[in-house]
Parts: structure tokens; C-alpha cells; sequence
């Protein structure tokens, strides 16, 4: 028999399945790029969300804009409360990028960027990208 290993998450995950937009930020370069995107949001918790994308996935530490329905956001307080939000959107880095070869798609696990993140340079060149639209 196998041992399972302890869920080493903090919070409690809610199964929630909506469709999302995204617009990643290469941090690891100077001008970030930016690549945008559609998924599926598969759960969502205080700390984070985990969707799903058939298209080319954002590369692990970009930080995402996410065009999450600020309704679904309502149902945890706490996620308004401490999320960095922008134009309608949640900000976001990339924590986890894993393939699912027999559905070719990819799971993307995102923590959330919290309002005390605000201050960060590339949080600025996000905020004056999005200002534009």
C-alpha cells in the first residue's frame, strides 16, 4: 500500500470552471513581451487559481493579467480583499506549468500577486500596458 503525501496547500480549493482571457509578462526580459491567451479556470482559492489552455502556455515566473469575471471573485471575499487587481483583472504569477500530452493541453497553477506587490516595477509597466486599452 502507498503512502499519499500531506496536501502542503494552505487554503481551500473550489471547484470553478469559467472561461478566462490572459495576458502574460515575460519578467526575465527587459521589454516584456506580452503573449495573450484563453483557458479554462479548473479551481480557484484565496492564494491562487489552476486553468487549463490548449495553446502554447506562459513560461513559469511570467506574471499574468487575467480577465477573471469579478462576480466569481465575490465568492471569496478574502481574494478581493488581498489580490492585486487591475482593470477588471487579477494579476498573478506563474507557479506551475504542467502538460497533459493525451489532451494536449496544459495546466497553469497561479498565485496571486498581493496589493502590497503594487509598488513593483514591472506591476507599473503592467498597470501603464493595460491603461492603453
Amino acid at each position: 500500500m502507498t503512502q499519499q503525501a500531506p496536501d502542503k496547500r494552505e487554503f481551500f480549493r473550489l471547484k470553478f470552471t469559467t472561461p478566462l482571457d490572459f495576458k502574460s509578462y515575460d519578467t526575465s526580459v527587459k521589454e516584456s513581451p506580452k503573449k495573450t491567451g484563453k483557458g479554462s479556470s479548473q479551481n480557484i482559492s484565496q492564494s491562487g487559481v489552476l486553468f487549463q489552455t490548449e495553446s502554447a502556455p506562459p513560461k513559469l515566473s511570467s506574471i499574468l493579467w487575467m480577465n477573471l469575471d469579478m462576480r466569481t471573485l465575490k465568492i471569496c471575499q478574502e481574494i478581493e480583499s488581498r489580490a492585486l487587481i487591475l482593470n477588471n483583472g487579477v494579476l498573478g504569477r506563474v507557479v506551475r506549468v504542467e502538460e497533459d500530452p493525451s489532451s494536449n493541453t496544459y495546466d497553469v497553477g497561479v498565485v496571486f500577486l498581493k496589493n502590497t506587490d503594487k509598488e513593483n516595477r514591472i506591476v507599473k509597466e503592467i498597470e501603464q500596458d493595460l491603461s492603453k486599452q
